[in-house]
């Protein structure tokens, strides 16, 4: 924040730089107070609704598919109470195009305290336009067609929580009249009298008109700013320009801001903060200012991507990402640090054994870990119970489980974890849905390296860019990157299955036309490799890693035999015989390979070691005289009991250990001579339920649904509109009485299932209303909500009906 000359303290308006235009949409904004009555409602929504043809009302359920979800909708009165509920309302602003986020915060800016609607021509003329104008005429349709707003007469009216949805509307603060309400009465008369009115005897509200209506003459505020002590008119400049609010230090303002508060120009909360009226604010940015409007795409003609290039490309990059989880988790366990998360030297080490970057390694583990597929402790991380069932699937199943994974989860990471971050934004399904989204409206292919999607979601959807800690263009480029590594865009676009995605269709079946099928043979040479084309599949990846080496991964992968992966096999309980012909029904197999085998078998178990303290014997008295020669085995202290029978000084399974390093091939048995079977066992971790965390996704709604629905909605509606009294009015007037709303259930079954905090507005028995933050537990009976309340620090019990609100914090 900057720091202005002199010790005026500092412009706080909370804009956010870099952006094209200022970004204040704030949900935490709502006043808790009930200052910001944004559920006053004279111009009732569903009597506006009942006024619309049925494809109209059809393209609202199409846009705002949430107003479609259960529980079933009975008429538009339960429609218009979904449609008002502000977190729908903020997730929905959140994806809108830069001027239609323009013109509803110019609209909130200029809506009067305690009103619902404004003039089209006053906002024609705050945006500068005519109040024909086409461009408007669009951008209000805009908000039209998803129920943010609708005409009236000649007013343009604003659903209740557009009202205040914007921390500082275009950067102005509140107006003169709503600030000096809060200040004491002689206070204002004083200010009055110093702006040269005469206000002795007046009553307060009479004195508040008066000191407003002279503040609201631009001429005579600039004329007032001129005159002011040396510098102050400049910072004064500065906060009109940049934001309402200027803060002090240490529980006070500065002194040499007394001459500004004492005229009006700041408005003192009494401490360390004060706030610029709107009036002087519009006033001192100049005749010729207006608010931010820019109804075009900075964007330049796109090409159009070849659909079958596009297809290509994200098959490849989708049998990569299946190829790189089965790399990476094979090199599980994963050790943590000690503050938790994945150092950058457990990173690099997994990234040389698979040959994947440092982005790819960390991206893998973020995903997997996203998917359930690995879990552990405060230590280590391993692959979970669940992985073995997913690596079984076929690779459409495996490869939508990971798409869904990567668009649904909410994950919280710490910061020592060099991994990608949560992108989730509050109220919204997180700038992975927004930029989806975006791309699927978009005409054309961007460049592959995504350099055009930041002036791209810019002006498509601003407001997804407002990422409280983070640098924008740096968490979308690495989007970017995961979708095109998930195969969801290519060539500059969105793929079959990142349409799937975003219009909430199968993924299975959409993933299922891209993935490559799975080889089932490899292809064996004489240099003792084996080679297979594209991804594996699971049996034939299995059975050469049982016996082999794998030596390259990605589009092909090779395999090498030696004789130590051969003994592997048969330590694992392979017959000669049946290993031989499991490689031959995988390919033509040369006698290289076979030779190797039956090499290695005739070699296999003839040392043997059993447990006493332990001893070595074998048929062959001349190969137990060269283990007891060989220098490498002398830390064993073999000696010789009999010509065919050595006692070893070590336990079994280090003398096991140190004869397979010296180059032998020794088996174990058991105390009655039968050979042990040595298959290296697969540790896994049980997922505690609490590390997979779904978001549930609202599904599209197709046309020919939404008409039906439409056209039912309007049915019920007709039936009853002479006979029941219009519910969205009277949900107005019981909750200004303090009665309850409709609840938004699925927000708190959401917040149960990830054990995430809500912000509600809840009314007691005694009619009395509070805002506070809980941490929902359980539903009981479908009626009381039990929840941890951090106002009262102790558990408590919510009635649901007496709920009026419900939104993330």
């Amino acid at each position: 924040m900057r720091k202005p000359p002199g010790n005026r303290g500092r412009p706080n308006g909370g804009t956010n730089r870099g952006h094209p235009f200022p970004v204040r949409f704030s949900i935490r904004e709502l006043s808790y107070a009930g200052r910001n009555l944004w559920f006053v409602r004279p111009h009732s929504m569903s009597r506006w609704l009942r006024g619309l043809a049925p494809a109209e009302l059809a393209g609202i359920l199409v846009r705002r598919p949430e107003s479609a979800a259960v529980p079933t909708l009975r008429d538009l009165g339960d429609l218009a109470a979904r449609l008002s509920q502000h977190h729908h309302v903020h997730a929905t602003l959140r994806g809108l195009c830069a001027p239609a986020v323009q013109v509803a915060e110019a609209a909130q800016a200029l809506v009067a305290p305690g009103d619902e609607a404004v003039s089209r021509a006053g906002l024609a003329e705050l945006l500068g336009r005519s109040a024909d104008d086409p461009e408007l005429t669009a951008a209000l349709e805009v908000l039209y067609q998803r129920a943010l707003a609708w005409p009236a007469d000649e007013r343009v009216v604003l659903v209740g929580p557009l009202r205040s949805g914007f921390t500082f509307p275009l950067g102005l603060g509140r107006p003169a009249a709503k600030l000096f309400e809060a200040r004491p009465a002689d206070e204002v008369r004083r200010i009055g009298e110093r702006l040269g009115l005469r206000l002795a005897g007046r009553n307060k509200q009479s004195a508040i008109e008066a000191v407003a209506t002279r503040l609201g003459d631009p001429e005579r505020v600039r004329a007032l700013v001129d005159g002011a002590p040396e510098g102050l008119a400049t910072f004064l400049g500065e906060v009109a320009a940049t934001g309402p609010q200027v803060e002090g230090e240490f529980g006070y303002l500065p002194d040499d801001l007394r001459w500004a508060v004492e005229r009006g120009l700041l408005v003192s909360d009494g401490w360390e903060r004060a706030e610029m009226p709107r009036e002087v604010s519009i006033a001192l940015r100049g005749p010729g200012w207006h608010a931010p409007f820019t109804p075009r795409p900075p964007l330049p003609p796109l090409a159009v991507a070849d659909a079958a290039a596009v297809e290509r490309e994200a098959a490849a990059a989708t049998a990569a990402l299946l190829s790189a989880v089965g790399a990476v988790l094979d090199e599980a366990p994963f050790v943590l640090l000690r503050a938790g998360g994945l150092g950058a030297r457990e990173i690099k080490r997994v990234s040389r054994a698979t040959g994947a970057s440092d982005f790819e390694v960390g991206f893998v583990v973020d995903l997997a870990s996203a998917a359930g597929l690995l879990a552990g402790t405060p230590d280590e991380v391993l692959p979970s119970t669940e992985y073995d069932g997913w690596a079984a699937e076929p690779p459409a199943v495996r490869l939508a489980a990971l798409v869904d994974a990567w668009y649904e989860q909410h994950r919280e990471r710490s910061s020592s974890v060099p991994l990608k971050p949560e992108y989730g934004l509050a109220g919204t399904e997180g700038l992975r849905h927004t930029m989806l989204a975006v791309l699927a409206e978009v005409g054309g292919a961007l460049p592959a390296n995504g350099s055009l999607l930041i002036p791209l979601l810019s002006w498509h959807a601003p407001l997804a860019l407002d990422l409280p800690g983070e640098e924008p263009a740096t968490v979308v480029l690495r989007l970017w990157r995961e979708a095109v590594a998930l195969g969801l865009v290519a060539r500059g676009v969105l793929s079959p299955l990142g349409r799937a995605v975003v219009d909430g269709t199968d993924l299975v079946a959409a993933a299922q036309s891209l993935v490559i099928e799975p080889a089932e043979r490899a292809t064996f040479q004489a240099d003792l490799t084996a080679m297979v084309s594209g991804t594996p599949s699971v049996s034939l990846g299995r059975l050469l890693d049982s016996c082999a080496e794998r030596e390259v991964r990605g589009a092909a992968s090779m395999w090498r035999f030696t004789p130590a992966s051969v003994r592997r096999a048969l330590d694992g309980g392979a017959t000669p015989e049946g290993l031989v012909e499991s490689l031959r029904a995988a390919g033509t197999l040369p006698q290289a390979v076979e030779y190797l085998v039956n090499d290695v078998a005739r070699r296999h178990g003839s040392l043997r070691v059993r447990a006493v303290g332990c001893v070595l014997h074998g048929l062959d008295p001349a190969l137990l005289a060269e283990v007891t020669a060989d220098r490498r085995l002398a830390p064993l202290g073999l000696a010789a009991l009999t010509p065919t029978v050595l006692a070893s000084t070590r336990p079994p399974a280090e003398t096991l250990a140190a004869l397979r390093g010296a180059g032998y091939a020794p088996v174990a048995e058991d105390a009655t001579g039968e050979v042990l079977v040595d298959v290296p066992a697969q540790r896994r971790a049980e997922r505690p339920v609490t590390v997979r965390r779904v978001r549930r996704r609202t599904p599209s709604v197709r046309p020919a649904d939404a008409a039906a629905l439409a056209k039912k909605l309007i049915a019920a509606s007709e039936s009853t509109a002479d006979s029941t009294p219009d519910r969205t009015d009277e949900a107005d007037r019981t909750w200004l009485a303090g009665s309850p709303v409709t609840t938004d259930l699925d927000l708190l079954d959401d917040a149960i299932a990830k054990e995430l905090p809500v912000h509600i507005d809840y009314v007691s028995k005694d009619g009395r209303r509070s805002s506070r933050m809980i941490n929902p537990v359980e539903i009981t009976g479908g009626k009381i909500l039990l929840a941890w309340c951090h106002l009262r620090n102790e558990e408590r019990a919510f009635a649901l009906s007496r709920i009026l609100s419900v939104s993330r914090p």
